[in-house]
């Protein structure tokens, strides 16, 4: 475009100093031409930079949303087998209230109990391996660190709770089914962990890469 400009303006250049009656005139009117191709190119000039710096800085945002979204996707199976212990953890102890002494079997209880504590420590040590994905912008990189420290706070709580369950449900400490069952569940009241919010800082993050 611009190429095409200056074509026509030379063509007219050369024609007005055929026709005008004077140099001087000839010679202002080059002097507003130039001074407004000038102009004309340092603006063409700009908007071609600013248009790449926007791509670059789309791409950049574009990176940044992949890298969260991989890590988010593997944050949630790891939140999924947090949830899938809690639940055994919870159906162990509902099937406990349902037997009675005849049917009690305290081994196959404390080696469920155990299997499950192995399984909530496996999860424990993984939670406390997490970190932040590279690649995030500090804002985010913050808020994903609240997330694993919520996160480590949780899974610490339901692996206190799980270990002093099966501790408690050794059948060498000999207790009766009606003892077992308050102290079991009285561990389960006291060592439950609090909920685990994070809605608030994923939110937060989806909004500064723009999801």
């Amino acid at each position: 475009m611009i190429y095409l400009m200056t074509i026509a303006a030379a063509v007219s250049l050369f024609v007005l100093y055929k026709f005008l009656p004077t140099r001087k005139i000839f010679l202002v009117i080059c002097t507003v031409l130039l001074v407004v191709f000038s102009v004309s190119a340092f603006i063409h000039t700009r908007q071609s930079q600013q248009k790449e710096i926007s791509r670059a800085q789309l791409e950049e945002l574009q990176a940044r949303q992949k890298i969260f979204a991989e890590w988010y996707a593997d944050y949630q199976k790891d939140i999924d087998r947090l949830d899938r212990n809690w639940q055994l953890y919870h159906n162990i102890l509902d099937k406990l209230d349902d037997m009675n002494a005849e049917n009690f079997n305290a081994e196959a209880l404390w080696l469920r109990l155990k299997e499950l504590e192995g399984e909530s420590i496996d999860e424990q040590l993984k939670m406390h391996m997490l970190a932040p994905p590279a690649g995030l912008d500090i804002e985010s990189r913050k808020l994903v660190e609240t997330v694993i420290r919520k996160t480590q706070r949780y899974v610490d709580a339901q692996t206190q709770a799980i270990s002093m369950s099966a501790t408690e449900s050794n059948p060498a400490a000999q207790k009766d089914l009606e003892t077992l069952r308050a102290r079991l569940n009285d561990i389960m009241i006291r060592e439950s962990p609090e909920g685990l919010f994070t809605a608030q800082e994923i939110s937060a993050i989806r909004s500064i890469l723009g999801d």
